[in-house]
């Protein structure tokens, strides 16, 4: 095995099977190593869990906020051809970053992806050109994002990630103007969205015998939430009696209000008894060390709904966030304004909201096939 941390993990637990290495055991591990381990080497470890063994840990959240926070390796590390026998040093105002994206209330997401994207580009640096991202000049930008397009093949949607977190580091960290405007007007692949007819919906929840479970499901489709609004959903921003939730913070930092049938409110009702209003109200029924219970994991949605779809024998690939197309397909097909929609789903432009009138059944227009 490559890589020594790695290594040392699996031997602390060789008396395990690998896949039952628990969260508490792999936090225990980066506590007691934390000196010593390095970012390239954590993302090393995750993705032997991830992608190697397909395990997911919530563990490896809690870890990857740890480096987020930690202070910059001194800038003066010596840059050498070879990194074989060590990981990349940081750029030099990593942590710069990190504390400017929270001073501007970014969500966690959000500063996830933006640092995450600063990172692979520092990485390509100090690999192709021996430099730190800092010190990039106008032919290494255009360089990097022909790699992005011609080798790595990446969406458009990838390319405008890339080009507004180097574009914000630049600006908001190193106070620096750059020009990328030839990453300008990337033109993205026009695809519908995937929608569930409400025969499918049905058939989806009644496979789903786990009570949370379904009720997750049941509410992303009821109320047109987002998968991370979901799981950031507290007991007191469900209001019962009015069938309401409040969405606070969602994307863009946007609150609002949503809806969700009457249908799953006893549901509903039994996850908030007990729970103090600021608590999640769905958590992941494992805990820590110290007895706490965790959010649900975004990957433990996204297998819940891989598995109910695959039992209900529907044939679709689909992700939570189409269940939020669906909810917003059927109440256009129900008669709802555009406009009614967009707030509900708290679109900025209502051009995004368009999208579904290219979706609903054209047969409850009235419209036929002329054959």
């Amino acid at each position: 095995m490559d890589n020594k941390i790695l290594q040392m993990l699996l031997e602390k637990y060789s008396w395990k099977n690998a896949i039952y290495i628990s969260n508490e055991n792999i936090i225990e591990y980066f506590e007691k190593n934390r000196s010593k381990i390095k970012y390239n080497d954590f993302v090393l470890v995750r993705d032997y869990f991830q992608k190697t063994l397909g395990v997911y840990r919530y563990a490896f959240k809690v870890v990857e906020e740890w480096f987020a926070n930690e202070t910059v390796e001194s800038s003066t590390v010596r840059i050498t051809d070879d990194y074989s026998d060590g990981p990349l040093p940081l750029p030099r105002q990593y942590a710069g970053l990190i504390d400017a994206l929270k001073l501007k209330r970014y969500s966690r997401k959000t500063i996830k992806i933006y640092s995450s994207a600063i990172r692979m580009i520092h990485a390509w640096c100090m690999e192709r050109k021996n430099k730190y991202i800092d010190d990039m000049n106008h032919a290494d930008f255009r360089e990097y994002f022909l790699y992005l397009n011609n080798d790595k093949r990446a969406s458009a949607s990838t390319v405008r990630v890339y080009k507004f977190s180097l574009a914000y580091y630049f600006k908001n960290v190193l106070n620096m103007n750059i020009d990328l405007s030839f990453v300008e007007g990337v033109r993205s692949s026009k695809h519908l969205p995937v929608v569930f007819s409400r025969e499918e919906i049905n058939r989806i929840l009644d496979s789903i015998k786990n009570l949370k479970h379904r009720t997750m499901i049941a509410l992303i489709y009821s109320s047109g939430l987002r998968l991370s609004e979901l799981l950031g959903l507290r007991v007191r921003d469900v209001d019962l009696a009015r069938l309401s939730i409040h969405v606070k913070e969602g994307k863009g930092g946007k609150d609002r209000i949503t809806i969700f049938s009457d249908k799953i409110a006893d549901d509903l009702k039994r996850f908030m008894k007990g729970k103090r209003g600021e608590e999640y109200l769905f958590l992941s029924s494992g805990k820590d060390r110290y007895g706490r219970s965790h959010p649900l994991s975004g990957r433990t949605v996204q297998k819940v709904l891989e598995r109910a779809i695959r039992r209900a024998g529907i044939s679709k690939k689909a992700s939570p966030h189409d269940l939020r197309h669906s909810f917003a397909t059927h109440l256009l097909e129900n008669g709802i304004s555009l406009r009614h929609i967009q707030a509900l789903l708290g679109h900025k432009n209502i051009t995004t909201t368009s999208i579904y009138t290219k979706v609903y059944d054209p047969k409850l227009k009235g419209i036929k096939s002329p054959l």
